[in-house]
């Protein structure tokens, strides 16, 4: 057999039996578990993912559903799919190095980053998500190849240390909004006194409402938002291209550095000791749940009464910020160990089936959602235009019920039947690679 037929055969896509199920399952989780994270995203004013008051409702059962949330998942299933990334470096390029690809295997890692950052600005550009994830997810891949072979005590150092740099940038954030804020309302103060503002006064006043906008809506911008849901798709890539641009490249930095790849790196230490892969032992996953939920729920719980008791004004969110990575990781910590003992016990097999066939074709999945959302939310073409008309607790417990019939109602007979393929278990567990990873017919690493 000659070098170039050995290298072929070592980058080949991973069969069925060689995939390591309790991943799948992990990843069919988190990518589900986005889909309930982003809804309000795709259903409300964007301020309102955080921010209640802005849309959506914030009282009642409404406030209850987003409290539920906020302290029980925000940041969760984001941060089990990162993990779950940071592992699947490690595993991709280690079962192609010891089948003897060789330089291959950088190649082929490297080519799906590019092929990933592709769909990724199509995603937030084109397909109208501007909270999608493929394409920060292709930078810190490629960051990341360098790192993968680092013993996990290392990686999970660097990890920790990455970690507690994003608390000292979010307190650094909060300090910087506290003086902001006082130099904005100074200025203010001396305007409604028929002082003249210097040139400083009124930069002061625009920075903060710029600030302000990241987490408090005007009736302006929010009228901006529904307009172009409301338009034609010319209307809504342009409308909602620079607060996607922003939030893509603008803000990516710290949201790179501080919030992805520390999770990454723990994932890729939690697969080389054995912990995703349900080898562990239960004791040791019932340990995780406890000290995790231990742990993350008071922390969320404190960040919750800081922002409602600072009645959602933006200093609050401002300032829970400086413990949310930790409050993140600690549920994200739970959520892994009752997920872990579950597998490792094989109780709700067939649940575990489905779940795992969901993860194998995450990637379509993902991209799937926003293209169901897009559907319900947005008017032209067979748009349903319901964006900014649902409740919160109806979109996050009451409308997904109705979405398969409401989507078989107004999309052609083979959409349709591509979204059932994509939505039944059986189906997806008789094929073993998503729509998207098909793209070519050349030799690649799958997804484990």
């Amino acid at each position: 057999m000659n070098t170039k037929s050995a290298a072929e055969m070592a980058v080949t896509p991973v069969t069925q039996a060689a995939r390591i199920e309790a991943l799948d399952v992990l990843r069919g989780v988190a990518v589900l578990g986005i889909l309930m994270m982003n809804i309000t995203g795709f259903g409300l004013i964007h301020q309102a993912y955080d921010n209640p008051t802005v849309d959506g409702g914030a009282t009642g059962l409404n406030l209850t559903v987003y409290q539920i949330v906020t302290v029980g998942f925000e940041g969760t299933m984001r941060g089990i799919f990162s993990l779950l990334f940071g592992a699947s470096i490690v595993l991709l390029t280690g079962r192609m190095e010891q089948a003897g690809a060789g330089i291959m295997a950088a190649e082929i890692h490297f080519r799906r980053m590019l092929w990933m950052m592709l769909f990724g600005v199509i995603h937030w550009a084109l397909l109208l998500w501007i909270g999608e994830i493929l394409f920060a997810y292709s930078l810190c891949g490629m960051l990341l190849f360098a790192l993968r072979k680092l013993a996990p005590r290392v990686q999970l150092g660097i990890a920790a240390a990455l970690l507690a740099c994003a608390a000292l940038f979010m307190i650094a954030s909060y300090r910087g909004g506290v003086d902001a804020r006082a130099a904005a309302l100074a200025a203010q103060a001396a305007q409604t006194g028929g002082a003249p503002l210097s040139a400083e006064q009124k930069q002061a006043m625009e920075a903060w409402q710029a600030e302000q906008l990241h987490s408090v809506a005007t009736p302006e911008s929010a009228a901006m938002e529904r307009a172009w849901h409301q338009g034609s798709y010319a209307d809504a890539v342009t409308g909602q291209l620079p607060v996607a641009y922003e939030f893509q490249w603008t803000g990516a930095p710290p949201w790179l550095f501080l919030d992805m790849i520390p999770f990454m790196l723990i994932g890729m230490a939690l697969l080389k000791l054995g912990v995703i892969t349900a080898a562990r032992s239960s004791r040791t996953y019932a340990l995780m749940a406890l000290v995790g939920y231990a742990i993350g729920i008071p922390l969320g719980l404190y960040e919750l009464r800081i922002v409602i008791d600072s009645q959602f004004a933006r200093l609050g969110f401002m300032e829970a910020m400086a413990t949310y990575e930790f409050s993140r990781l600690a549920m994200v910590v739970g959520h892994l160990g009752v997920l872990l003992m579950l597998i490792k016990s094989g109780a709700l097999r067939t649940l575990q089936r489905a779940l795992a066939a969901v993860g194998q074709m995450a990637l379509s999945n993902y991209l799937i959602q926003t293209l169901i959302c897009t559907t319900l939310f947005y008017s032209f073409g067979l748009g349903l235009g319901l964006f900014s008309q649902l409740e919160r607790w109806q979109l996050s417990l009451d409308q997904p019920l109705r979405w398969p019939e409401r989507i078989a109602k107004v999309t052609p007979r083979q959409v349709r039947r591509a979204a059932r393929a994509h939505l039944d278990p059986g189906a997806l567990a008789r094929v073993e690679f998503g729509p998207v990873r098909r793209r070519d017919h050349r030799p690649r690493a799958e997804c484990a």
